[in-house]
């Protein structure tokens, strides 16, 4: 499905952020002044039977150090958050008190968090998945962010217990399921897509001799994202 792009869209470079004209946000205090507490949720269940919360609403459980860029251009580096999938919340910890905040979404433009390698950056950007509609702005990932982009919407289903009583058969936990949706931007239209060879070369139609040639060429595994983004690449460079 084909949508124009009627917000702005743009990607940043991997945020070794490029530094802008404004000076640094004094990461502590200007945080504080555009969060708020993330509080702590408690789940209680007075049921023996009940077996806690499998899964986790996190893209990381644990703390991992990162970017933000404002919308006003402003950068903040260096800081610990958490990226809350099913709340679709950047979280700092404050390194003065240790509290948990929650930075108000509406302020942030993208932001970065490390991977599992030390040099491994994933870049967030906000985005409207259905431009012109009423749906609110997102964070999707940049997996690629060449004349075409490709992204993923990480996505957390949070399903409940569905047992009753002690003879009951059925589920003794909540539980958080992952999904995702994925999606190509080419000439400032957003695609939604499935990793497939049916509707990626749909979206590159354009070119559909040289991209089915080098599908052929390179044995092109659709189920690999790092293969759909040679893809992507190599379909970029047709225009160079």
């Amino acid at each position: 499905m084909k949508r124009p792009v009627l917000s702005v869209f743009c990607i940043l470079p991997a945020i070794a952020f490029a530094q802008t004209e404004k000076s640094m946000v004094s990461t502590e205090e200007n945080l504080w002044n555009i969060s708020r507490s993330a509080g702590v949720v408690m789940t209680t269940n007075m049921d023996e039977l009940y077996e806690g919360i499998k899964g986790t609403p996190y893209l990381f459980d644990t703390w991992r150090e990162g970017n933000i860029i404002l919308k006003d251009s402003s950068l903040i580096k260096d800081i610990n958050i958490k990226y809350n999938i099913y709340t679709d919340d950047v979280l700092y910890l404050n390194s003065k008190s240790g509290d948990s905040l929650i930075i108000d979404r509406h302020r942030i433009d993208a932001f970065e968090i490390k991977g599992d390698s030390s040099a491994d950056l994933l870049l967030f950007s906000d985005i409207r998945l259905k431009p012109g509609s009423k749906d609110k702005s997102t964070f999707a990932r940049v997996l690629y962010n060449g004349e075409t982009k490709l992204l993923i919407k990480y996505i957390k289903v949070f399903i409940k217990a569905d047992y009753k009583g002690a003879y009951t058969a059925g589920r003794r936990y909540d539980e958080y399921t992952d999904n995702s949706q994925y999606y190509i931007m080419k000439d400032n239209e957003l695609n939604r897509i499935k990793l497939n060879k049916k509707a990626i070369t749909k979206v590159l139609a354009d070119r559909e001799n040289d991209v089915k040639s080098f599908i052929d060429k390179e044995g092109t595994d659709f189920d690999n994202e790092n293969d759909v983004i040679k893809l992507l690449e190599y379909y970029d460079s047709l225009s160079d």
